[in-house]
């Protein structure tokens, strides 16, 4: 593989690129633009979550037949789902995804919640007839996690992690795992440096990866609308402090908010299959930030009150999960 120096984080035995192509609900006539864009321009890791991977799974076949990458090239993830986070279920998805994507392995396989749903079929998002989601209230992620484990020891997965999980959770998956979780993904951005749990991720050997790294400009007007509310939160893209960094440099305000990320050492997921916005988010290895300009963006951390995803601040769009008991944003 051919990287950006320094554009790696490595967890166990594991080289994970710092960015990566996210196809999660980009409509699938945009997919084999955005995924020949991406390549062609240097991403070389590809996050897939449900709906999306028979397409995916189409894509890819066609290059690796045609030559014009290999599988060995790529860095491949998967995600099992929250109605499928019984120990009973991991391996049935498992394979589900392998099926759909066209592959005999991912490079990870990632429980994406530590809340689980009561399953019914294949329905992601189970509903009873009241439409309320049918949490499971007996969910057991450390059970779970054995499951995973024998996905990397049949070789179906080359390495197994977590998603939106909160520290106390990590740790009960540390204290009781054979096979430890090689990365985390979770809500990040210069709004919410998730500062204490990305420091005891780096301790024990487990890489971070940022969801809405840009801090998700596109709900910012529609946040709290879930819970009969509705707060506007200002965009870190308008932010004076970055903006004026990125006049320094010549750059865009969301490249500085990624080279910050890249720079606190964690990864982070693009999605997008728009060629110039792919090239912008790809163009961020040709300057660094001075420390007081690093400083700088460390001092708009905002903790809980930028959550965008979860928590009591008032601004989550997680909020119909928090009778579950294994939500991860109680205060």
């Amino acid at each position: 593989m051919e990287y950006h120096p320094g554009s790696c984080i490595v967890a166990g035995d594991m080289r994970i690129p710092v960015i990566n192509i996210t196809t999660w609900k980009v409509p699938e006539e945009n997919l084999k633009i955005g995924l020949n864009t991406s390549l062609e321009l240097g991403y070389r890791c590809i996050r897939t979550l449900y709906s999306e991977r028979k397409a995916v799974g189409a894509i890819l076949k066609k290059m690796f037949e045609n030559g014009e990458i290999k599988r060995e090239d790529l860095f491949i993830s998967a995600m099992l789902p929250e109605i499928g986070i019984r120990y009973e279920d991991v391996e049935y998805f498992m394979k589900k995804s392998l099926d759909d994507l066209q592959l005999d392995y991912v490079d990870l396989y990632e429980i994406c919640s530590p809340m689980g749903f009561i399953r019914k079929g294949d329905t992601l998002v189970p509903l009873d007839d009241n439409g309320e989601v049918l949490l499971d209230f007996k969910t057991d992620i450390v059970k779970t996690w054995k499951g995973m484990e024998e996905q990397v020891v049949a070789g179906r997965a080359r390495s197994i992690g977590l998603m939106f999980f909160n520290q106390e959770q990590v740790q009960r998956i540390l204290d009781n795992c054979t096979i430890k979780p090689v990365s985390l993904c979770t809500e990040l951005h210069v709004y919410l440096q998730a500062k204490e749990l990305v420091s005891f991720c780096k301790k024990n050997g487990i890489a971070v990866t940022a969801v809405s790294p840009l801090g998700c400009p596109g709900l910012q007007e529609v946040l709290g609308a879930f819970n009969g509310k509705k707060k506007i939160v200002q965009s870190p893209l308008k932010d004076p402090v970055i903006k004026e960094i990125a006049k320094r440099h010549n750059k865009r305000p969301s490249q500085v908010v990624l080279r910050f990320l890249i720079e606190y050492g964690v990864s982070f997921g693009v999605k997008s299959v728009t060629p110039k916005r792919l090239k912008e988010c790809f163009d961020i290895f040709d300057f660094k930030l001075s420390q007081e300009e690093f400083d700088q963006l460390c001092e708009l951390d905002r903790g809980e009150d930028g959550r965008l995803y979860g928590g009591s601040c008032g601004t989550g769009i997680l909020h119909f999960f928090e009778r579950h008991p294994e939500f991860p944003y109680k205060q």
